[in-house]
């Protein structure tokens, strides 16, 4: 689904044609025919392409986007990295505002205007001793006045994924289906690895176009032989995606000096080719479509009202059965409306049963991870260093779950739009295209690993008072089953003394291993309850965002569709009171009536001859 977001009016190149079209509406007196063309024109104005800059911590996402736009537009921080997407669009004047969370979740989100020098404070993380300045904040805009987006482009910087493992990795992905194309980033100090090849794999199932950049070419001198395996390795896993070396640095340098050498050798010269060609030129191309689908929508509902009122007029003593033919169009289109229709039936079951496989397949995903989490468990001891590789892995798998059920929630709600369009169109309605879908996931649905900490030994001291007494009751035991067996003290003697002792020791070590069994029992039971927390809590908000976000396609599917039933009810309507009043006019009233409507027709031709 395309934001309308921010992007500046652009003119139609058929605007007169347009215009030519709205004196013919308006003189058939269809205001909402006028209306609708006015509502289709400023779509098309207003669409915007959002590009997403995706990849890991530290490789040059928010360098790369200062290059492109030729200034320093997102932050970049040594230390901090980014930890809000920041949404650079175009803009006659630099803003910069920040777009916060609603407490209402089908609410859209609220944006507040903020100074560019808090730009960096709102975008990026908190240090560790801080805290963030707005944590309902979800995003930054920033507005800059750059040809390069005047088109409608919108660069969406977002945080790094870190290691495609990580919560942040799955937000990603939740908003890759609202991308028009995806500047996948990496560097070339390394090939590209497993999980950043499972992510491009992701991205393409998910985006029409997607594009790999690898940065910091300056940098690296054997930058040409990675990026040529890189290509091999994409080549073999299938997945068909361009790979484009560049230099922040060399596009810097060639802007501050005007040096079309150095942006050539930069390779930035090929990025904004993509981002023209197959990005803005492509958008563009589908706004015109979808234009020209409304024009068509628009034009037939006239063309339809004046062309039954003619035959009104042609031929009034066959009025009974037109008015009745248009009677029943009229009642298919009131049924329609109804929460009885077919179409209102399948979205409301069809959504019901989609947050039902939703949930299960996130809960089946995660509690599968849970038990392999429980055997890995049981096979080290918590309180050592493996505890740390441990937890990676298990953030990186419930992350996994997560983009996982994201994938079912994205198709299943392309699937059921299609079925309700179908269900809908089966009425006698329109073919319907451009449908809403599922929006992204808006919210940060991280869960708190700070609680996967490793499990706490028991001091050595601790143990050592464990096996004193362990000692010192083995022998009083011993020493007191001699007494009462051979009613003979052991202790009388050096060699008695000395069975005692070994004895004790004996039993002494028997507790100390005893002793910590039990601890290790203990530590895994304490490292397991840690981690079905952590999956409870992550299902828990993810479910939660998940419902909503299908609560909010629901409604505006519903939307959508009643407001085609709301465009064909007045369409009829329409129809119906043109041919009631020609058959009731008297003949001079018909043949005027009749020069009338083939003028609008001729003139209705014309204006649509090019459109």
């Amino acid at each position: 689904m395309n934001s309308t977001l921010h992007s500046a009016p652009a003119q139609t190149p058929d605007a007169k044609r347009l215009d030519a079209l709205a004196d013919v509406l308006r003189r058939a007196e269809r205001a909402d025919l006028v209306a609708r063309l006015e509502s289709a024109r400023r779509r098309r104005a207003q669409r915007v392409s959002r590009v997403l800059v995706v990849g890991e911590f530290k490789k040059g996402k928010s360098t790369l986007v200062n290059a492109l736009l030729n200034g320093t537009v997102s932050p970049v921080d040594d230390d901090l990295a980014t930890a809000r997407p920041i949404e650079v669009y175009h803009d006659e004047r630099h803003t910069a505002s920040i777009v916060l969370r609603p407490d209402d979740p089908l609410a859209k989100p609220q944006v507040r205007q903020i100074t560019l020098d808090d730009i960096a404070a709102y975008a990026l993380e908190a240090t560790p001793d801080g805290e963030q300045i707005e944590p309902n904040a979800i995003a930054v805009r920033i507005g800059v006045p750059r040809q390069l987006l005047k088109s409608g482009l919108v660069i969406v910087d977002t945080p790094g994924v870190g290691g495609m493992g990580t919560a942040h990795h799955a937000a990603t992905v939740g908003a890759l289906p609202a991308a028009d194309a995806v500047f996948f980033v990496t560097d070339v100090s390394q090939e590209l690895t497993v999980s950043e090849m499972e992510f491009l794999r992701t991205v393409q199932s998910l985006c029409p176009t997607v594009v790999c950049v690898e940065t910091k070419t300056d940098f690296y001198p054997s930058w040409r032989k990675i990026v040529e395996l890189d290509r091999a390795h994409l080549r073999r896993a299938g997945i068909e995606v361009d790979v484009l070396p560049v230099s922040s640095t060399l596009r810097m340098v060639a802007t501050a000096r005007k040096d079309n050498a150095i942006n050539n050798e930069s390779g930035f010269g090929d990025l904004v080719t993509v981002l023209r060609s197959q990005v803005s030129d492509s958008i563009q191309r589908e706004a015109d479509r979808q234009l020209a689908d409304d024009i068509a929508a628009i034009v037939g509902d006239l063309r339809h009202q004046l062309d039954v009122e003619m035959r009104a007029i042609d031929d009034p003593h066959r009025s009974e059965e037109l008015m009745a033919g248009l009677a029943a169009a009229k009642e298919r289109m009131d049924l329609l409306r109804s929460q009885s229709s077919r179409w209102q039936q399948a979205l409301t079951d069809g959504n019901s049963d989609l947050v039902a496989d939703v949930e299960h397949d996130l809960r089946h995903r995660i509690r599968e991870t849970q038990r392999l989490a429980e055997e890995a468990i049981d096979k080290f001891d918590p309180s050592k260093s493996v505890w740390d590789n441990f937890v990676l892995w298990l953030c990186a798998a419930v992350s996994a779950d997560v983009v996982h059920n994201f994938q079912l929630l994205q198709h299943r709600s392309h699937a059921l739009a299609a079925n309700v369009a179908e269900q809908f169109s089966a009425a006698q309605g329109p073919e319907v295209s451009n449908l809403p879908l599922v929006e992204a996931i808006r919210a940060d649905f991280q869960a708190n690993t700070s609680n996967l900490k490793r499990v706490d030994r028991p001091s050595t001291a601790s143990q050592a008072i464990a096996a004193l007494r362990g000692t010192s009751g083995g022998m009083i035991m011993f020493g007191a089953f001699a007494n009462f067996v051979l009613d003979t003290p052991l202790n009388d003697s050096t060699k008695g003394a000395a069975v005692m002792l070994a004895s004790g020791v004996m039993l002494g070590s028997k507790t100390v291993i005893d002793d910590r069994k039990r601890q290790l029992a203990m530590r895994r039971s304490q490292a397991k309850a840690m981690v079905r927390k952590y999956t409870d809590e992550t299902m828990f908000m993810v479910a939660k965002e998940s419902r909503d976000a299908l609560r909010r396609m629901q409604r505006d599917l519903r939307d959508h569709f009643l407001r085609l039933s709301d465009e064909l009810t007045a369409a009829t309507s329409a129809a119906h009171q043109s041919a009631r009043q020609a058959v009731q006019s008297s003949d001079e009233g018909r043949k005027q009536r009749g020069a009338q409507v083939q003028n609008l027709l001729k003139q209705l031709t014309l204006a649509t001859a090019d459109v």
